[in-house]
């Protein structure tokens, strides 16, 4: 929340940032932390970000769909969000997933698109908890494993 509020804010506004960066998490995070993708840049007992995507079928393929990427302030600007970036790619291909979809933040649009993330369509409105905020879908072809790439999925834990 802090990242929405301290960060995103300058691009977003305070309009867009009251339903979005003040929202209630709840135990939604719980069964997400269980069975999906998630890392977390922690120090000592401080969150510093945390990064999210989403493994899952459709049409009988591979799917992936990344719900998010944020960091707190203090840890913007030092490398983190591409290491993490790296992280959920790797664990996109080694799932079978040909693509990655997101809908990103005006603030983070130009680290997407550097990360060669491609718009699908003009900017759009999405509505959270009762607030429009303004996004852009977006996704990234991934690059199928050659024969002579390494198998199996990484690591469940790593250390960046």
């Amino acid at each position: 929340m802090r990242s929405i509020r301290e960060i995103c804010v300058k691009d977003h506004g305070e309009e867009e940032i009251k339903g979005w960066g003040f929202r209630e998490l709840g135990n939604r995070w719980i069964r997400v932390i269980m069975e999906e993708f998630i890392w977390v840049v922690e120090s000592g007992t401080h969150i510093y970000g945390f990064a999210y995507i989403r493994m899952f079928e459709s049409d009988g393929k591979p799917h992936a769909h990344l719900h998010g990427l944020y960091l707190t302030p203090e840890s913007a600007g030092h490398g983190i969000a591409k290491k993490m970036m790296k992280l959920m790619l790797d664990e996109a291909r080694a799932h079978g997933a040909h693509a990655v979809t997101l809908e990103s933040s005006i603030t983070a649009h130009g680290f997407y698109k550097r990360h060669g993330f491609i718009d699908l369509g003009p900017m759009l409105k999405v509505e959270i908890n009762g607030y429009p905020v303004s996004c852009y879908p977006m996704e990234l072809q991934l690059i199928s494993r050659t024969i002579d790439s390494p198998k199996g999925p990484p690591a469940k834990t790593k250390q960046i």
